[in-house]
């Protein structure tokens, strides 16, 4: 995994009450099993902007089958490039 760019908290307007609590489950939970994990891409976007987020994307150092073993709700998408979607209710 490329080093990610982590902006330091002085340097933004956001916080945890930005993110969704499901986002955060699934952060949180791949940390706690020694995953690297980062909230990423146009969700990050849409916070620093001020607009809702439509999903949350993370990148994390887990592999699609290590993030499925940790959510029963997660399921391996994709052909080429397999990644583990984890969908919690209607969202």
């Amino acid at each position: 995994m490329a080093k990610p760019l982590v902006v330091p908290r002085a340097e933004h307007s956001l916080s945890k009450n930005h993110i969704d609590p499901d986002a955060l489950k699934v952060l949180y939970r791949l940390q706690k099993f020694d995953h690297i994990a980062y909230l990423v891409g146009g969700s990050v976007r849409d916070l620093l902007i001020g607009r809702r987020p439509k999903d949350f994307d993370l990148g994390t150092s887990a592999h699609p089958n290590q993030v499925k073993r940790l959510f029963r709700n997660c399921w391996i998408i994709g052909r080429r490039f397999r990644l583990a979607h984890v969908k919690f209710g209607l969202k």
